[in-house]
């Protein structure tokens, strides 16, 4: 699967009705057009490949994300609390993905299952605040941990414990997810089948990534909806250009 900037990438992790109390959020994230969310985005890729991702809710609930490329990813809730999200190179399954929750309510344990590579488990901590969230490897405890930093709604930093340091910038404008149900509580979670920053209360604008010998620059500009949304995003990754086009529900 590539990788998809502003794809709904799919991996993440936990969904509970309780979310309100894990990041502050800024008074922008409740507005007259909060009923908003997209149906599909179409891309392009910088080598010419295209790509068709649509979404499908129960309400402002995200079920499920299905590709043109044959992939497809189902979030599976029990009780309203998200406890899956499994990833498929259809029809056969490749990443499955389970949560469990504190005491707060929010992620305490992940569990991948590579299909035919492994299972690795991970356990979340966080600040005070829970703006700081650092993910151990139960298999490997000694290895470096992963540490995401948020502030405002937004993924802004992320160390992923293996020489990777990524800092990112936002617009002020509403990002594609910002109405789900439980987003803020998936912008906590960072793994396999998920990728916090999707869910992101505002637009990256850089992405910026160092690392010794495989940095990477990305850089996004943005056409938006009468709503402030985004409607086509052009994705300049080290010089190769995809645009992502998103139609809403409200279209």
């Amino acid at each position: 699967m590539k990788k998809l900037l502003f794809t709904l990438a799919i991996g993440l992790a936990t969904l509970t009705s309780c979310e309100s109390d894990l990041v502050s959020a800024p008074p922008s994230d409740s507005s007259s057009n909060d009923g908003i969310l997209p149906t599909k985005v179409d891309i392009v890729y910088s080598d010419g490949e295209t790509e068709t991702i649509t979404y499908t809710y129960d309400g402002m609930t995200l079920l499920k994300e299905e590709s043109t490329d044959g992939y497809y990813t189902d979030y599976v809730y029990e009780d309203s609390k998200l406890t899956q999200i499994n990833w498929y190179n259809a029809p056969n399954p490749a990443i499955l993905e389970s949560y469990t929750y504190d005491a707060q309510g929010r992620v305490a344990t992940v569990s991948t299952n590579l299909v035919d590579f492994g299972v690795y488990n991970y356990n979340l901590s966080y600040n005070s605040d829970n703006s700081v969230i650092t993910s151990i490897h139960v298999e490997n405890p000694t290895s470096l941990p992963d540490v995401t930093i948020l502030s405002n709604g937004n993924m802004i930093g992320d160390n992923d414990g293996d020489n990777y340091v990524t800092t990112f910038t936002h617009d002020t404008k509403n990002a594609p997810f910002k109405n789900i149900n439980n987003r803020e509580l998936l912008l906590t979670i960072d793994s396999e089948n998920c990728y916090s920053y999707l869910f992101n209360l505002n637009n990256i604008l850089t992405d910026i990534t160092q690392h010794l010998t495989d940095p990477s620059n990305i850089t996004n500009t943005y056409t938006y909806t009468d709503f402030d949304y985004p409607r086509i995003i052009t994705e300049d990754y080290d010089g190769d250009i995809s645009t992502y086009t998103y139609t809403y529900n409200n279209d």
